[in-house]
C-alpha cells in the first residue's frame, strides 16, 4: 500500500510505521491530533502506546485487511 501523508485518514486503521524503508512496528491509529501531524499508535502485542510526530521522520502505511477481500 502507498504511504499516507494525510494522517487524519488513518484514524482507526491498522498501519505499519517505517523509517529508512524498514518496518519499525505495526499497530492501530487510536487518534490523530487536529493538526494531523501527530498520532497515537496503539500497540500490537506487548508494546506501549506511542505518540508519533511527523517531524520524527517516520512513514506511515495502512495495512490492508485480508478479511475484507
Amino acid at each position: 500500500m502507498a504511504r499516507q501523508t494525510d494522517w487524519k485518514k488513518l484514524a482507526g486503521k491498522r498501519v505499519e510505521l517505517r523509517k529508512g524503508g524498514q518496518v519499525v512496528r505495526t499497530g492501530f491509529v487510536k487518534d490523530v491530533l487536529d493538526s494531523a501531524d501527530v498520532l497515537w499508535l496503539e500497540p500490537e502485542r506487548f508494546r506501549q502506546r506511542t505518540l508519533i510526530d511527523k517531524s520524527m521522520g517516520f512513514t506511515i502505511r495502512p495495512i490492508a485487511d485480508p478479511s475484507l477481500n
